[in-house]
């Protein structure tokens, strides 16, 4: 338990679960393929120094304080540290990455300026839901980046899969928002994305070919979130809907055990 909750205070469990994912939607639209280990590091690394900064913003802020914002304070030097140290790596990690992945990783790279710039003046404190928005795109273009980049067409499937991957991304943000300000009530945006979510699952297995177990991952993190929202309605189990995206573990472990 206290090792999870080491692992979602630094943002370890959002990067695991963004890698996974990278590597589930690459095999389902390249064949069954991997990404390249230099593209999942670098992924890792973005998705690392986003949550990291966006933390690291957040505590400069007069909000009130919760374990994961007094966990960044205590630790505000280390953190600062590791930033530095993830944008060197990052920096390292460019050079072997192919042309068209780094000029659009550049394209990503200016819009979360961006990001950043519109978190420091506060505009996402005007406008509700705007930040996790935001986030989520962000989350899922870096994932579907390599992919979009690489397959012959988009299909409907992908459009699909990319939707609820970002549905996925934003019920899980909007739940623990929520959450963290004891405001449950007010979770109607939330309950608009779960039926979006379900409508979508009905479109996926009446219009696509897909086997069930590919499509498992998916299904338990949204089944894990509809838990803490209906059932457990708790903030101390924000760790397990992070960890909720390391369901792609599942697909692999039954790829392992039918060969």
């Amino acid at each position: 338990m206290r090792f999870f909750k080491t692992l979602h205070f630094l943002s370890l469990d959002v990067v695991i679960g963004a890698c996974l994912f990278q590597y589930l939607v690459t095999s389902i639209f390249m064949a069954g393929q991997f990404p390249p280990f230099v593209v999942t590091l670098a992924l890792a690394f973005s998705v690392w120094t986003i949550y990291l900064v966006d933390r690291f913003i957040d505590n400069r802020k007069p909000i009130a304080h919760s374990v994961l914002h007094d966990f960044h304070l205590k630790h505000t030097k280390k953190i600062t540290y590791l930033i530095v140290c993830n944008i060197l790596s990052l920096l390292v990690i460019i050079i072997y990455l192919p042309k068209y992945l780094i000029i659009n990783g550049f394209y990503i790279g200016f819009f979360i300026l961006i990001y950043w710039a519109l978190l420091i003046f506060g505009l996402f404190d005007r406008i509700r839901f705007l930040k996790e928005i935001s986030t989520a795109l962000i989350y899922t273009i870096g994932i579907f980046l390599y992919v979009f980049l690489n397959v012959d067409q988009v299909s409907f499937l992908f459009v699909s899969i990319l939707v609820l991957l970002f549905l996925l991304a934003f019920q899980n943000l909007i739940l623990f928002t929520l959450l963290s300000k004891s405001d449950l009530k007010r979770d109607f945006l939330l309950i608009c994305v779960e039926v979006i979510c379900i409508c979508l699952w009905f479109a996926i297995f009446s219009f696509a070919q897909l086997s069930i177990f590919l499509l498992l991952p998916f299904l338990v993190t949204f089944v894990i979130h509809l838990w803490i929202h209906y059932i457990s309605k708790s903030k101390q189990w924000v760790w397990l809907g992070e960890l909720a995206f390391f369901s792609p573990f599942l697909y692999y472990l039954y790829a392992i055990i039918s060969t």
